[in-house]
């Protein structure tokens, strides 16, 4: 693992080598569905911009747009550069999300009393200002993609309307994986640790990880941690240990991946090619 000093440098080297000359073009797919990760390329000094809103562009042209898991309408993509202008319509499909019900939590973790409210709060604004944080242009992900970070079972998917004893809560924002605990859980994706925090409420001990373009990772209910911030960690390296601290009635893992504050869904990137 490598402190953060001067990575923007080296990855550009790491990454990409020598530059190369570009002429304006949109590589896109044509469809997409609720919870998916778009990753688009293009001229990296083009402007690219969907409902209005302008998207990072990476030093070899890579871009990502993340479709929400409610996400009702399709995505127009423009893109801009000082003599020509394309525009990019991807379909957006509906995903046949389900509900589950789990039972025999205790009622703290459910309904917070209001003196831990305060707790949550503070560790969600932790989240948050991660993901909502400056993100590195460098795409570290599209390399190699993403691997399974634990061998195990995912006994809940990204997605599911959750009933929490009984009261209707949140959609779940990541994918559990059943394993041991202490079972060693992997770096999913090249990337540079942005958050550690061995005590939240509901999250318990959690890491985070920026795997460039505002992509991140959130591993939560570990039982140790092996990473320090601003290392900057390799996929396949050893950072955490499978644990069931915060909300959890059971030794699993929770595996959420990001782009800026939205969530989505981590199974799809699993093996998937980026270049």
């Amino acid at each position: 693992m490598t402190k953060w000093i001067g990575i923007w440098a080296l990855s550009i080297v790491f990454f990409w080598g020598s530059t190369a000359a570009w002429s304006l073009d949109l590589n896109l797919p044509k469809t997409a569905y609720q919870g998916d990760l778009i990753v688009g390329k293009t001229e990296p000094t083009a402007e690219v911009r969907v409902k209005g809103k302008r998207q990072i562009v990476g030093p070899q042209g890579y871009f990502v747009l993340p479709v929400p898991r409610d996400q009702k309408t399709d995505f127009l993509v423009t893109v801009t550069s000082e003599t020509e202008s394309l525009s990019y319509i991807i379909r957006i499909l509906a995903y046949p999300w389900r509900t589950q019900k789990i039972n025999g939590l205790s009622k703290k973790y459910v309904t917070p009393p209001p003196e831990q409210q305060k707790r949550v709060i503070s560790d969600n604004h932790k989240v948050q200002n991660v993901r909502g944080d400056h993100p590195y242009p460098v795409p570290f992900f599209v390399r190699k993609g993403f691997i399974k970070p634990v061998n195990g079972t995912v006994t809940s998917p990204f997605g599911l309307n959750r009933v929490l004893n009984g009261k209707p809560k949140s959609f779940h924002s990541g994918i559990d994986i059943a394993a041991p605990l202490g079972h060693p859980v992997h770096c999913p994706a090249d990337g540079i640790v942005r958050l550690v925090d061995s005590d939240m409420f509901l999250m318990g001990k959690t890491l985070m990880i920026d795997h460039g373009l505002g992509v991140t990772s959130i591993f939560i209910h570990l039982d140790a941690i092996a990473a320090n911030t601003g290392d900057l960690i390799r996929q396949g390296d050893l950072i955490a240990r499978v644990g069931k601290t915060g909300r959890a009635t059971g030794p699993h893992l929770h595996w959420g991946v990001s782009a800026g504050r939205t969530p989505l869904d981590p199974q799809r990137l699993i093996n998937r090619e980026f270049k």
